[in-house]
């Protein structure tokens, strides 16, 4: 019966579009709850309905406005011809968000091929590279809208987490020297952030998250698919967080795939270290609303705080050594 009511909200949300859908199936359910499409010429969609199942997921992700500005950038990367990406589809009414009992929806294409649980060989750590160096090209050269509404990643989430963190430790779920060196390294994180001047060449439209379940090998070509977390944000955080899933063997020859799309600044090794630190505690807010979160948080926190950012906040160099925290 649940099956059937779940379905029947996907049946009522394409009638809105100019397709005749032959089969769906329930994807699942994390940030948007997905399904995938296909109609009677064998095309398949992404149908997503924007509902978390985070109660921490802010509600300014799931607006309107938001949610066709997403879709707004994903048409204008649709354009480019060395970059596979999801196409968004309108309405019936010429509109790129749709609405179905009070919650908004979206269909974009779905883009077929081989997704991975991690990132296996140093040549597809270097396809990983020439994605985000392509995606960063054709952000810092597009002109945005004036009417364009995404979020942006300043110190904010990253306060917001360590203020988490806190009530954590002071209830005794997390270890108070781990707590430590989470807010240590935080806070350094916030003032590299805070010091870097924001231009075309290092800030711009971002995906924010870049792991592997949100990209595909097509043909052995690596194309990022689910923009939901996309906002404005400094280049090197894709880059950042990317690497809280690539080896570090695997990190160098995934840079220099980059750096032929898009410059690297000079003290890049740095700032990347930065952001990797820094985009880990911005997804933590996500996260510390996810029903089971606790099954596996503490743990992954005392990894964090013992290795990358122990190294860190001792300003030893951690990106290319040592054992990762998912180890």
């Amino acid at each position: 019966m649940i099956l059937d009511q779940i379905l029947g909200k996907a049946a009522s949300a394409l009638q809105q579009y100019h397709i005749q859908a032959d089969s769906v199936q329930l994807i699942g359910q994390s940030a948007n709850l997905i399904y995938k499409v296909t109609d009677i010429h064998n095309n398949s969609y992404s149908l997503r309905f924007h509902q978390s199942n985070s109660a921490t997921m802010e509600d300014i992700w799931t607006e309107p406005n938001v949610l066709a500005s997403e879709m707004v950038w994903l048409e204008a990367l649709a354009e480019k011809e060395d970059l596979i990406t999801p196409r968004p589809y309108r309405n019936t009414q010429g509109h790129f968000v749709s609405d179905v009992d009070g919650i908004s929806c979206t269909l974009i294409s779905w883009i077929e091929g081989e997704q991975k649980p991690f990132i296996p060989t140093v040549e597809d750590a270097e396809q990983v590279g020439h994605m985000i160096g392509r995606l960063h090209k054709q952000s810092a050269a597009w002109n945005v809208p004036a009417s364009f509404t995404r979020p942006s990643f300043d110190r904010t989430r990253i306060l917001q987490a360590l203020d988490k963190i806190k009530t954590l430790a002071a209830s005794g779920t997390l270890d108070p020297a781990d707590t430590a060196v989470l807010l240590e390294a935080g806070n350094k994180a916030i003032l590299m952030k805070d010091r870097l001047e924001r231009n075309k060449d290092n800030w711009g439209m971002i995906h924010a998250d870049l792991i592997p379940s949100n990209f595909i090998f097509n043909n052995g070509e690596a194309c990022p698919i689910d923009f939901g977390a996309c906002g404005f944000g400094y280049f090197l955080g894709d880059l950042g967080w990317a690497f809280s899933y690539i080896h570090p063997a695997f990190r160098q020859p995934m840079i220099a795939a980059y750096a032929k799309h898009f410059p690297l600044p000079e003290d890049h090794i740095l700032l990347l270290e930065g952001f990797f630190v820094a985009t880990q505690l911005e997804t933590m807010n996500f996260w510390l609303g996810l029903p089971d979160v606790m099954e596996w948080f503490p743990d992954h926190i005392s990894k964090l705080a013992h290795r990358e950012f122990r190294h860190y906040i001792n300003e030893e160099s951690f990106l290319f050594t040592g054992t990762p925290y998912w180890e």
